[in-house]
């Protein structure tokens, strides 16, 4: 009776794994070239970049100012300096009557005392105002080598890409305690703003883009002193190499990222991804051959899609997948889990069929097909649609745009 009971047990931990299929996640890799949100016409194949120098405005501006609030403190000084005179002169007078009754009172031998020299107020001195913090020059080369647009070449004739560089501002420290006692230690970071303009400008329709990037604030970690005083120390002699050092690494940094926003924009950037597609292992006396064949041709046509913009050469394959997996759908019974392919299996072909209508424009079946996984039941399968949307409405978008 022991060893029924056993074997009875041993049978209830083992029989969940002998009816239900087991599905296999295979993550396939392929190429291709993502498509511009903002379509340029196709007939300029060059660009040419154009550097504004937006911030030369903006030291214009401060020599302006900074011309304007010397004259003030200039004339706010000669009024204090002529006050201060005039005090003077009183004074002066005064100890010269006082010294004339004095000399006259010894001539004549009558005793007298001698008067103080006069005290005078401190005069006005005139404090130089602080030092303007000019913008300085940008190279238009590096400007020019910093905007590479996949898809196009650089050249004469084609769309302008305008990019203006503005002031940096609103730049402050900002200083956090952090720990305490012999622990306490003082942590710096600059923010700041830098933001860019670019505009995009056709022969034939004029401006057709228009953004400024970077309008966020931007922060940048510095060193970390066991004293606020020695950072006050460090800050008085690095300051101005600081904002030096601030304002090339922030325009660095803000070319790179308006390289790679623009590219998102109106580039033709070949990129990967990683799709997850599924097929099932073998199970009981059933054969899952075609489920095989069908994935072999899921990735023979996705491996095709990045050889053109519009994916052309892979249709064929891609539709040759599709109707394979299609044909399998056939044979779906969602009411028993034995079968061959029962619920879970026709979840997952949904979830495949998605991501192929995806690569042939057809968003509306890809859609169809992502709501009929998101509402199966299946845990894999909801999972796996929530987990596409975003990259397919992407995708739709782009299409859309160009196509």
């Amino acid at each position: 009776m022991k060893t029924l009971y056993l074997l009875l047990t041993a049978f209830l931990f083992v029989s969940p794994s002998l009816v239900a299929q087991n599905i296999d996640d295979n993550k396939v890799n392929f190429q291709y070239i993502q498509l511009p949100l903002q379509k340029i016409n196709p007939l300029f194949t060059q660009y040419e970049v154009r550097v504004q120098h937006d911030y030369r405005r903006a030291n214009e501006d401060s020599t302006q100012v900074f011309a304007q609030r010397k004259q003030l403190q200039e004339v706010a000084y000669q009024s204090q300096y002529a006050a201060w005179l005039n005090q003077k002169k009183q004074l002066d007078r005064q100890y010269l009557t006082q010294m004339a009754a004095f000399e006259k009172a010894q001539l004549v031998g009558t005793p007298a005392t001698q008067p103080l020299m006069p005290q005078y107020p401190a005069a006005p001195v005139f404090l130089p105002l602080d030092p303007i913090r000019m913008n300085s020059e940008v190279n238009d080369q590096e400007i020019t080598q910093g905007i590479d647009l996949k898809g196009y070449t650089k050249g004469l004739g084609g769309f302008i890409i305008n990019y203006s560089i503005l002031p940096i501002q609103g730049i402050r420290i900002v200083e956090s305690k952090k720990g305490s006692g012999a622990n306490t230690r003082y942590e710096y970071v600059c923010q700041y703003m830098l933001p860019v303009e670019v505009t995009i400008e056709t022969p034939t329709e004029g401006q057709i883009f228009k953004r400024r990037f970077l309008e966020s604030t931007q922060s940048q970690s510095m060193k970390t002193y066991n004293s606020m005083y020695e950072f006050q120390l460090w800050w008085m002699d690095n300051q101005q190499q600081f904002y030096a050092d601030l304002e090339r690494d922030a325009r660095k940094r803000a070319l790179n990222d308006v390289n790679q926003q623009l590219n998102n924009e109106v580039g033709f950037v070949t990129t990967s991804r990683g799709a997850e597609l599924y097929t099932v292992k073998k199970y009981r006396d059933y054969e899952y051959s075609d489920i095989t064949k069908a994935f072999t041709l899921t990735t023979q046509a996705l491996n095709l899609v990045g050889k053109e913009r519009n994916r052309s050469s892979a249709f064929t394959k891609l539709n040759e997948a599709i109707n394979a997996w299609k044909e399998l759908l056939q044979e779906s019974n969602l009411s028993d889990d034995k079968a061959r392919v029962n619920d879970k299996i026709t979840a997952v072909i949904h979830c495949n069929l998605a991501e192929l209508y995806i690569w042939t424009g057809n968003f509306d079946a890809a859609e169809l097909h992502v709501n009929l996984a998101s509402n199966s039941g299946v845990m894999k399968a909801r999972n796996h649609a929530k987990g596409v949307e975003g990259f397919y409405q992407d995708q739709k978008r782009r299409w859309q745009a160009n196509f």
